[in-house]
C-alpha cells in the first residue's frame, strides 16, 4: 500500500486533464491519497482567479477531493520552521508529507529536487500536445 501526499498541481492536472499520470495516481487501488487544507486553499484561488471556475464548479471539484483523499490540517507557522525551500509557499507541502511519512507528489522541478531532503518525492509530468 503507498501513501501518496498530492501537490495542488498533481490534483489540479488530475481535475483539468492534463497528466495521465495524476489521473493514474486516482485511480490505483495500492494507493491511498492525502493531502491538506493548505492545498484546498490553493486550488480554490487557481480555479477561481487563473480558470474563472463558478463557486458551484469549485464546490465539485473540493467534494471530488475530499471524496478521493485524506484531508490534513494545514501546519502551523511554528512547524514550518523546520522545511528549508527556495519556494517558501511548498513548505506546508513538504512538511505534511514529511510529518505523517507520504511519498511527496509534485510537478515542481526545484522542488522536487530540495524536498528530497525531507521526504520521498516522486514528479508527476504534465502531458504536452494533448
Amino acid at each position: 500500500m503507498t501513501e501518496a501526499f498530492l501537490d495542488t498541481s498533481v490534483i489540479l492536472a488530475k481535475v483539468l486533464g492534463l497528466s495521465k499520470e495524476a489521473s493514474d495516481l486516482f485511480d490505483e487501488p495500492d494507493t491511498v491519497l492525502h493531502t491538506n487544507e493548505y492545498v484546498l486553499k490553493e486550488i480554490y484561488h487557481v480555479l477561481k482567479k487563473k480558470f474563472n471556475f463558478t463557486e458551484n464548479q469549485i464546490g465539485y471539484v473540493m467534494d471530488f477531493v475530499r471524496e478521493n483523499c485524506i484531508i490534513h490540517p494545514a501546519p502551523k507557522r511554528e512547524e514550518l520552521k523546520k522545511i528549508k525551500l527556495t519556494d517558501k509557499a511548498d513548505r506546508p507541502i513538504v512538511l505534511t508529507a514529511m510529518k505523517y511519512g507520504l511519498i511527496l507528489y509534485i510537478d515542481d522541478e526545484r522542488t522536487f529536487r530540495e524536498a528530497h531532503k525531507y521526504v520521498e518525492v516522486n514528479r508527476i509530468w504534465k502531458d504536452h500536445g494533448s
